[in-house]
C-alpha cells in the first residue's frame, strides 16, 4: 500500500484529498487577513473576546463557512457567550485559546488556497 493509499473492503483507493469537518462553532470563524486573524487569536487570551470581535467584521466584510454572514455572525457572537461564561470552569479559557488558533489555521489556509488557484491561473 502505497503512501497517498487506503484498503476499503479489500480493494486499494487512491486518496485525492482531505478535508477537516468543521464543528458548528469553527464554521463561524471568519475568513481573515492573517494580520487580523492574529490579533483576534491574540484577544482570545480574554475568553471570547477574539471571538465576538471577529464574529462583528461578518457585519462589515469577512465570510463565514456559513451560507449567510448574519448565520455565521450569530453563532459567532454565541460562541463568545459561551467561551465567557464557561471560564469560570477553566474550560472557556481553553476553549478561546484553541479557537484564536483556529483563527490563524483558517486563514492561512484561505491564504495558500487563494495563492494556489492565481499559480494555476
Amino acid at each position: 500500500m502505497g503512501e497517498n493509499t487506503m484498503l476499503v473492503d479489500g480493494v486499494e483507493c487512491e486518496i485525492m484529498s482531505t478535508r477537516e469537518k468543521e464543528s458548528l462553532f469553527k464554521m463561524s470563524v471568519p475568513i481573515l487577513h492573517p494580520f487580523w486573524a492574529a490579533l483576534f487569536g491574540f484577544l482570545n487570551l480574554v475568553p471570547g473576546l477574539g471571538t465576538f470581535l471577529g464574529a462583528l467584521t461578518l457585519m462589515c466584510f469577512g465570510r463565514s463557512s456559513y451560507e449567510t454572514n448574519l448565520e455565521g455572525m450569530l453563532v459567532g457572537i454565541g460562541t463568545a457567550f459561551l467561551q465567557a461564561a464557561t471560564s469560570i470552569l477553566i474550560i472557556g479559557w481553553f476553549w478561546s485559546i484553541m479557537h484564536g488558533m483556529y483563527f490563524i489555521r483558517k486563514s492561512q489556509k484561505a491564504r495558500a488556497e487563494k495563492e494556489e488557484a492565481k499559480s494555476k491561473a
